[in-house]
């Protein structure tokens, strides 16, 4: 496989941060995961070495759900930048690769309903603390392929650690002001194409699901409810080009706690949806691999939280 599709399968997706700045439920809900979540060629590892992505994006607060599915009128804006870190190491894990991940960023955010307040600074540090990652290939995989014609699939484990910029008597925050554990599993699956040639050579299906455990705040006692999270993407791929639809979504499962006492929002629970479209290019510089890719995602559907839509660039390559 062509080192270059290789390095677009580095899992430096910067999509849409959910801007989840409660009121009245959650302090916050946000979703662990590489600055905002995963997309395509999700369950695959490049070969051993390092890689790197710069990320940068700008998101638009058009409205906040209520608890039944409504929204209201609300402003703001998201603008972050950060990067990602992926080592993939030489020895190999039950016929599987192994890798761990960091990301850094920094962030400004203004929300608001009534009047919008701001802040500004480090995000927390993600990291994929050990990801396994299998191929199979498919009667149509040969090695000299720049499609990866088969099945990946994926087992991570990662965390969130609150090194952002943070404030108890503020809203919005940066940082969160406690870990995140987050369980994750994943799969990509590549085959010929379900559409006329014309549209490309094969079609890609990818999805990563999380299980996002908080542990409580202890400058506020307050712990957030379990949260499932699942990014997804269907795209066509066609030479160096990528294209298609992309999304993210979560559903909160319990309710929060305050004080080590159940609080009882089982009504206030969060949840959303964002979907979009996607566009990457693959391409090399002085035989220098570079994996570009655009997105923008909009928000259709949530309940406590905020309704956002706006624009994802990742630039990746090989150390």
């Amino acid at each position: 496989m062509h080192i270059t599709e290789r390095a677009a399968s580095l899992l430096f997706a910067a999509a849409i941060m959910s801007v989840t700045i409660s009121a009245g439920a959650a302090e916050s809900i946000s979703p662990a995961g590489p600055i905002g979540g995963t997309d395509i060629r999700s369950a695959l590892l490049p070969p051993p070495g390092n890689y790197i992505a710069g990320v940068a994006g700008g998101i638009d607060v058009e409205r906040w759900y209520t608890d039944n599915g409504d929204s209201i009128s609300a402003d703001g804006h998201v603008y972050f930048a950060g990067a990602g870190m992926l080592h993939v190491y030489d020895q190999a894990f039950l016929s599987g690769t192994l890798g761990s991940t960091l990301y850094l960023g920094v962030q400004r955010t203004c929300f608001g309903i009534a009047s919008v307040s701001c802040a500004s600074g480090l995000q927390d540090i993600y990291s994929d603390i050990f990801a396994w990652s299998k191929f199979n290939p498919s009667q149509y995989f040969s090695p000299g392929s720049i499609i990866p014609y088969g099945t990946a699939y994926w087992v991570g484990l990662g965390l969130n650690i609150p090194t952002g910029n943070y404030d108890k008597d503020r809203a919005p925050n940066i940082g969160s002001n406690f870990f995140t554990v987050s369980p994750n599993v994943g799969i990509t699956h590549t085959f010929p194409s379900l559409f006329p040639k014309a549209l490309g050579e094969a079609t890609e299906l990818s999805a990563r699901l999380f299980f996002n455990y908080y542990t409580e705040n202890r400058d506020t006692d307050y712990q957030s409810g379990y949260v499932v999270s699942l990014d997804f993407a269907g795209t066509q791929r066609s030479g160096p080009w990528q294209y298609g639809i992309t999304g993210t979504t979560y559903q909160q499962l319990t309710d929060d706690k305050l004080n080590g006492a159940q609080v009882a929002n089982g009504g206030s629970r969060a949840a959303s949806f964002s979907i979009g479209p996607l566009l990457a290019y693959d391409f090399s510089i002085d035989g220098q691999p570079y994996s570009l890719m655009a997105k923008f995602l909009t928000s259709t559907w949530g309940e406590n939280t905020t309704g956002v839509s706006g624009l994802t660039l990742r630039l990746a390559t090989q150390l």
